[in-house]
């Protein structure tokens, strides 16, 4: 039987826990995944606690033989503090294929229920269902960072709900509006993947420019990923090339500057986990449009603005632009809702650590 001394009641109790991440990422290419584990590393260390990182990395990038050589070193790390360890924490559920080495209460931390669109390799569809099988195995308790991920770990997963406790992180305390003009641009944030559909939003885009109100406006595309190549095809066929600009690899400054300068971020995914874009461009003062029939977390999209397809996101935004009061009054009621979004994560965590 496990010992139970892993309470962290006090700030300042002492405690061990082992954070099971990704390899910290430069700051110009930080996904949603690496500023949690970034999130949950600093915080843990201001409640005053022990942390001991285990970064994982399954890119390849450098070769095979290398990457292997640096997950069994990791292993090793990971036994030697097994016996003084009182919390495993693994910060996303790919990293969960570490566990049967682990000692402790045993956590998992998911994101989103990674769909079959989302699996383009088959290295990868493998790593994805051996983690999940491995995570209800070996994992004492889950942490869901939004009630629709909680959901749909029960139904694809079979993971008993009694299991997972919703806890909802805040966006980067680093996002805020910069004392800047709104310029004519609409920005889009975000991997540029299928499930982020870039593509449409390209579409809406040029919708926007045949109406008068967006003469002269510009999108600008801040993200990498597998369809960029058919997004470049995309604004040649559509005749944008003078009127869409992708980017990539922007530092924390940079982004907030890119959302305090545009009018509106198009959020044209599909499902996200949480969508913590949307949370940054609202506390930079960016309205926010979606599509409604999207599987967002119905939390993070209180201050966002639904369309039904496309052409409701063009009149949307131009219903915007024509009336500034209206504006205003979105733009306020996100930057207030979003600045004070996830704030009860550390007791949400406590709670989670303290569970029997």
């Amino acid at each position: 039987m496990r010992a139970t001394h892993w309470r962290i009641e006090k700030d300042n109790d002492i405690m061990k826990v082992q954070l099971i991440r990704s390899v910290k990422e430069d700051t110009t290419e930080k996904t949603g995944i690496g500023y949690y584990a970034d999130y949950l590393e600093d915080l843990l260390e201001d409640m005053g606690s022990e942390v001991e990182t285990i970064p994982i990395d399954l890119g390849f990038k450098s070769g095979i033989g290398k990457a292997l050589y640096e997950m069994i070193a990791q292993i090793v790390k990971m036994m030697k503090g097994r016996k003084d360890t009182q919390i495993v924490h693994v910060t996303a559920d790919q990293w969960s294929l570490f566990l049967p080495f682990a000692n402790g209460k045993r956590i998992v931390t998911f994101h989103h229920v990674v769909k079959r669109s989302e699996i383009n390799t088959i290295f990868w569809g493998s790593v994805c269902r051996l983690s999940v099988m491995i995570a209800r195995l070996f994992a004492d308790e889950f942490i869901a960072i939004s009630p629709l991920t909680k959901k749909e770990m029960v139904e694809y997963f079979n993971i008993p709900a009694e299991k997972i406790t919703v806890a909802i992180h805040p966006p980067k305390s680093e996002m805020y509006r910069e004392n800047v003009s709104k310029e004519k641009v609409v920005a889009f944030v975000g991997s540029l993947i299928n499930r982020k559909n870039p593509d449409v939003a390209v579409k809406v885009f040029g919708e926007m420019l045949k109406k008068p109100e967006f003469l002269g406006y510009k999108l600008i595309m801040c993200g990498s990923g597998h369809c960029k190549e058919k997004i470049d095809d995309l604004i040649s066929e559509m005749g944008l090339a003078g009127s869409v600009e992708i980017i990539n690899n922007l530092s924390v400054e940079e982004i907030r500057m890119l959302y305090s300068k545009s009018r509106f971020l198009l959020n044209t995914s599909s499902f996200e986990g949480l969508g913590i874009t949307t949370l940054e461009a609202q506390m930079c003062g960016t309205p926010v449009l979606y599509f409604e029939d999207a599987e967002m977390p119905p939390e993070v999209m209180v201050a966002a603005i639904p369309c039904r397809d496309v052409t409701d996101m063009v009149d949307k935004a131009a219903e915007l632009i024509a009336d500034s009061a209206r504006m205003t009054e979105v733009i306020d009621f996100g930057m207030k809702y979003s600045t004070e979004f996830g704030k009860d994560y550390k007791e949400k965590l406590k709670y989670v650590y303290n569970k029997n």
